[in-house]
């Protein structure tokens, strides 16, 4: 296998938020008011995978939104090509509700089949259940377990954690026993975390900690070293993610062109970060005139997300400035 950066030696996992439109309002939605109507460029996407299936390992694709089954032409191109490109696990995570349309809904189904998705996870929960009809979420679950038995699970969303007893947690397990009869898996699901509508309904859930000033990228869960990536995100409008930073445009530029010119030292937030942690990325930003105040946040990720947020806002304004 070709190494082409010493700071991406192997891109494990490629997660595509193919768009942010959604047929829910969650309140636990981590997206919140942000959503936008932009999709996915079907060439951009799986011309990516394509090229970085032949110089890296790639394991595990997934697709999510918003609600990814809403542009299902798009979501089966990508776990298509993943397919074709020998990717062993082809995930999605959908509410189930994209249509009111039966035959659709069957069609659906087949074609996330004929696509090759080989784990779908099935959003049920009492943030779902309040706006989208569990009966036709039963019937596409139905519509899928007749031709995709042992491949499709439940995929719950916990306030605090799935033991904690609190309304919301009982009413999500009344949601999942009215799918009993299909005898689906319920996988662990997600805890939910302090983003989005979620700070603005369930803020009472959360307890602020001390922001650790010394954290580094890599040390929470999920997440690796800013000079060791092995997974990458890639957002509706074409925005190559690593962690919480962009590093390059699919719309704009090769994929592996973006690959071989990531330097985390090279950007003077995530080059912050390396040396000082949250304490020095905080100083790096406050001194670009972003005044950000780490008693608002819950996490040392949040404070990341934000400047990221802020930093590329103000290079959207300079429409020539490459990334």
């Amino acid at each position: 296998m070709e190494k082409i950066n010493e700071y991406i030696k192997n891109v494990k996992r490629v997660e595509f938020t193919v768009t942010h439109c959604c047929t829910s309002k969650c309140k636990h939605c981590s997206v919140g008011d942000e959503k936008g109507n932009e999709s996915l460029d079907i060439d951009s996407a799986t011309d990516l995978l394509e090229e970085l299936s032949k110089v890296f390992e790639i394991e595990s694709v997934m697709t999510f939104g918003g609600e990814p089954l809403l542009v299902p032409d798009i979501t089966c191109a990508i776990h298509k090509k993943a397919k074709e490109c020998d990717i062993p696990v082809r995930q999605i995570i959908t509410n189930g509700f994209f249509s009111k349309d039966n035959e659709k809904i069957n069609n659906v189904a087949a074609l996330l089949v004929d696509s090759g998705v080989n784990d779908i996870m099935l959003s049920v929960d009492c943030f779902h259940e309040e706006f989208i009809p569990l009966p036709k979420v039963y019937m596409f679950a139905e519509a899928l377990n007749k031709i995709y038995q042992n491949k499709l699970r439940l995929h719950p969303a916990w306030v605090i954690n799935e033991e904690n007893d609190n309304s919301y947690n009982r009413k999500t397990k009344e949601c999942i026993s009215y799918f009993d009869e299909l005898k689906l898996k319920v996988s662990s699901g997600n805890n939910i975390f302090p983003a989005g509508n979620a700070l603005k309904y369930l803020s009472q859930y959360f307890k602020k900690q001390p922001i650790d000033m010394n954290f580094k990228c890599g040390q929470a869960p999920y997440t690796s070293k800013l000079t060791e990536i092995n997974q990458i995100s890639v957002n509706p409008n074409g925005d190559i993610i690593v962690c919480s930073f962009p590093i390059g445009n699919i719309r704009k530029q090769h994929i592996l062109d973006i690959i071989s010119n990531y330097d985390p030292f090279r950007n003077p937030y995530t080059n912050a970060l390396l040396h000082g942690g949250i304490s020095e990325l905080l100083t790096c930003a406050n001194n670009n005139g972003m005044n950000i105040d780490s008693s608002k946040f819950y996490t040392p990720c949040d404070i990341c997300h934000e400047i990221s947020k802020n930093s590329n806002s103000k290079k959207s304004k300079h429409t020539n400035r490459e990334y």
